[in-house]
């Protein structure tokens, strides 16, 4: 989709604008520097709403730096002061909401493949498979007979995510991302068969 062309504000306009108030063109200088420095405030703005609203729809710092085509570094350090939305402290019992797009994502992949698989659990291993551990694949439960649409977390899987947000806290985040879940997969914390090395 084309981006809307924005016609509001145009250089003639602009001049003419400061050639009206000003005969002297010694004069506009200074009022030319002040209508530069507020266009360019209202294009922080812009960008500064947007990424603002981003953020609180969970989407991840990797992902608004790709958009914005810099690093996540990079549009953290421009941009993290200005995106700081009024969440509450994470905690386990906010569950999915507070997990970044790409977090719930690979969620949604580990549980529909297990569903097709027809497992009876979402386990530690699932999650591990889904974001990208092949060696995890020796560790997934026996397919069942029966096909369930929705297929529950065991109790192993479930630590883990819980210990996701552990992670996240650890690291001052706001949202639980894919980082936290693969750290908590590989974390000593687990027990040895939720564990998964990502060595």
């Amino acid at each position: 989709m084309e981006p809307q062309k924005l016609t509001g504000v145009t250089l003639d306009r602009l001049l003419a604008a400061l050639e009206a108030a000003h005969p002297d063109v010694r004069d506009r200088i200074g009022d030319a520097m002040l209508v530069a420095e507020h266009l360019d405030q209202v294009g922080d703005d812009l960008i500064e709403h947007v990424v603002s609203t981003a953020r609180a729809q969970g989407i991840s710092w990797s992902e608004i730096g790709s958009r914005m085509g810099v690093s996540k570094q990079a549009a953290q350090q421009r941009l993290a002061k200005a995106a700081q939305v009024d969440l509450e402290p994470l905690s386990p019992e906010q569950g999915f909401s507070r997990f970044t797009v790409e977090a719930r994502n690979l969620l949604m992949a580990a549980h529909e493949a297990a569903r097709v698989r027809q497992e009876p659990f979402v386990t530690s291993a699932r999650l591990a498979v889904a974001i990208g551990i092949p060696s995890a694949e020796a560790r997934l439960p026996e397919p069942t007979a029966e096909t369930q649409k929705l297929v529950p977390y065991d109790e192993g899987a479930r630590r883990v995510l819980e210990r996701a947000f552990e992670v996240a806290i650890a690291a001052r985040a706001d949202m639980v991302d894919v980082s936290h879940i693969a750290e908590a997969l590989g974390s000593a914390s687990t027990t040895p068969d939720e564990a998964v090395g990502l060595a």
